[in-house]
């Protein structure tokens, strides 16, 4: 079999979303695809006509980020134009052919957007508050610290409107203007927010905002909600009537809802007479799974002010112990919910009153999103172990006892004669007795009378999970998993105490023990690994990014069991994390709090804590720009390293952030992990790409 490259592995295309009609005759999927030439990721829509089995690119360049379908026919698409200065904007597809007609002109780009009355309701920055062009004319450039105002605002556009003032606009001669057809819905609030999402009524009469009173993540649980009930297209008559001039107080009724903090809402009934919210239970801890609830608005028109609406909320997810924030869709045939359960995402039918229903894939496990219309037909994007994502879709709605999910795509044809070897879900107790979940990938040709070199995959997090797919995401990125099967590597990836799909004290499990307990499940692994004789315990590796690179780095320095480790965009000093990052809750819940308070636990969980230990040859990668976890941590993991004279190389991506996302670079972070670990494990020489 023919054993793929990492450029092979890097340029497979593969689909990453996906959207049904209406009526589900037709389904709208992305494709993301490496464009070499310019050094960056492409992901073009296409259209699949069911009845007639075909499937037609509608955009040839730049990236598709989100599809709406108006109707039957016409598509909306939020999407990148690499011949446009401005960020993305909304084009329409009336009939599914043509170039499409650009619906916006934000100067900041378009955030989001969903159909609505006729047109499009759409979240970007307002360009005046954002460029803050007074303040910069007489005080120069300056940031306020937490305590800038936000620059997000909600608009509304009519799709005919816009055509037609194009068409006007473009007949003006040089003394004449006319009111482009855009209004800022988000005025009628009065003051600035921070818009996070918003939901449209299905009736279109409502539009429902989810807010924080900044942009800074502190503020994260610093939340209101909204309701402005609005004729958008009446707005918009008076607007032009008065050539642009309105009263922004008189756009329509704004009601203020006193849901709990850190809640949102995520959906609508099909009468709009319902709202589906999601909220934390117990508490804001971050660790903490979200539920979901519904509010009935017939019940409580009267109170939506009052904090006696809490008392009013209905829990339906009490019967799934697991994370239900993913996905989440009401339409005529219920609620649909998609959650991680061990290795696997489900996608399961709720009922008002908390019972579900798993929906059967039979051998096909959905990927992260799903899509299902008005109608019922469904949409996933589908795996197993033994075959890479393709396109589905049911042949018939839902809640017919005979639907069947009908293959779209034949991505899987390009790999039919790669060796990728093979992918099972193992077991095992960690050192405290929990049981823990991985994903082991070993050789097509494996003999389990020989022992192996290991190395384990860790993921980002500290939420998160990692699937029993023949072929992840993140084993075209970052780590050449198969790669290293070829070479005869096992490779494990660890669901570690924390990870989604697996309740709520599993997720528990991780406060006052970031990386001690992860050490745990990795020694667990190992011992069990090597009780069946299946690894040469003399040579086990580990490579993680972000979270995962965390783990790597704690791991190496606090242990010996390691021959070498991989540390991607790690802290390595959780006081550090705590005082450059955005939202310092985040790592001061998992701990004891403020580190300058209670610093005890900061200490133990920091992976430089030891570094007078530390004997673990270390790769470390690190982008130049990265926001979340600071170069600083790169840094002085590598000079602590140097000062101990371990074997350390650091490899900083100028043009990078938090994570690599360019084809070249991301090859170039493949291959690096490949020469570091063949040396170490394999005793190949050690030859960095690019480096003489």
């Amino acid at each position: 079999m023919y054993r793929p490259t990492v450029t092979d592995l890097i340029s497979l295309e593969l689909p990453l979303n996906t959207s049904v009609s209406p009526d589900g005759s037709k389904v709208a999927y992305t494709v993301q695809t490496a464009d070499w030439g310019t050094n960056m990721y492409q992901s073009c829509c296409y259209v699949y006509e069911v009845n007639r089995e075909r499937s037609s690119q509608l955009t040839q360049t730049g990236n598709v980020i989100q599809a709406h379908w108006i109707d039957h026919d016409s598509l909306a698409l939020l999407r990148i134009d690499p011949k446009l200065s401005l960020g993305p904007q909304v084009w329409v597809y009336d009939n599914l052919d043509g170039d499409g007609i650009r619906v916006t002109n934000h100067r900041t780009g378009v955030r989001s957007f969903e159909p609505f009355a006729g047109g499009i309701v759409y979240l970007a920055n307002n360009p005046e508050r954002e460029e803050k062009k007074t303040r910069k004319e007489e005080y120069g450039s300056f940031i306020h610290f937490e305590q800038e105002e936000s620059a997000s605002a909600l608009y509304f556009t009519n799709i005919k409107k816009m055509e037609e003032y194009r068409e006007n606009h473009r007949q003006l001669n040089e003394n004449q203007t006319i009111a482009e057809p855009v209004i800022e819905l988000s005025r009628i609030i009065g003051k600035t927010l921070r818009i996070m999402s918003f939901v449209c009524s299905p009736l279109n009469d409502a539009i429902y905002l989810n807010c924080q009173i900044k942009d800074d993540e502190i503020y994260r649980y610093e939340t209101s909600h909204y309701r402005i009930q609005v004729d958008p297209n009446q707005v918009l008559e008076d607007y032009s009537d008065n050539y642009g001039v309105i009263d922004f107080t008189c756009i329509g009724k704004l009601t203020q809802m006193c849901l709990p903090k850190g809640a949102s809402i995520v959906d609508i009934s099909p009468d709009g007479m319902k709202l589906l919210i999601q909220h934390k239970e117990r508490d804001n801890m971050v660790y903490t799974q979200f539920d979901l609830w519904i509010l009935d608005l017939t019940q409580v028109e009267d109170i939506l002010g009052d904090e006696a609406l809490v008392s009013q909320m209905q829990i339906i997810t009490q019967n799934i112990d697991r994370e239900t924030r993913s996905f989440v869709k009401w339409v005529n045939e219920g609620i649909f919910v998609s959650y991680v359960d061990g290795t696997k995402l489900r996608i399961a039918k709720l009922s008002e009153s908390g019972d579900y229903k798993v929906l059967d894939f039979k051998e096909q496990c959905p990927l992260l999103n799903f899509d299902i219309s008005r109608d019922g037909f469904i949409t996933i994007i589908g795996s197993s172990e033994k075959t890479i994502p393709e396109i589905f879709v049911s042949t018939k709605p839902i809640s017919s006892s005979s639907w069947e999910l009908k293959r779209l795509t034949s991505f899987g044809k390009k790999v039919e004669s790669w060796d990728l070897g093979r992918v099972e879900a193992i077991k095992w107790k960690s050192k405290d007795g929990v049981e823990i979940e991985g994903i082991l990938r070993k050789p097509l040709n494996f003999d389990p009378t020989k022992k192996y070199p290991l190395l384990f995959r860790l993921r980002g997090g500290p939420r998160s999970y990692s699937s029993s797919f023949l072929l992840e995401s993140d084993d075209r990125r970052l780590y050449p998993s198969i790669q290293f099967v070829h070479k005869g590597v096992l490779v494990v990836k660890v669901n570690h105490r924390g990870s989604y799909g697996y309740g709520q004290e599993f997720m528990d499990l991780q406060k006052h023990n970031l990386g001690v307990g992860e050490l745990w499940d990795l020694e667990g692994a190992i011992e069990y690994l090597d009780s069946i004789g299946f690894i040469d315990k003399g040579r086990i590796g580990c490579m993680g990014w972000s979270y995962g690179g965390y783990i790597s780095a704690f791991v190496g320095i606090h242990t010996d069991k390691f021959r070498a480790v991989s540390v991607g965009a790690g802290c390595t000093n959780n006081y550090n994390y705590y005082v450059t990052r955005g939202s310092p809750q985040d790592i001061a819940q998992y701990l004891s709090g403020s580190p300058f308070i209670n610093p005890e636990d900061y200490v133990k969980t920091a992976p430089i804590s030891g570094i007078n230990q530390a004997k673990t040859p270390m790769l470390i990668q690190h982008g130049a720009r990265d926001q979340s976890v600071a170069l600083y941590n790169a840094t002085e993991l590598y000079r602590g390293l140097k000062d101990m004279n371990v074997p350390v190389e650091l490899f900083i991506y100028p043009e990078m952030g938090h994570m690599i996302s360019r084809p070249r670079e991301m090859k170039t972070a493949m291959l690096q992990n490949l020469a570091w670990f063949n040396h170490y494990l394999l005793g190949e020489k050690m030859e960095f790409p690019g480096s003489k």
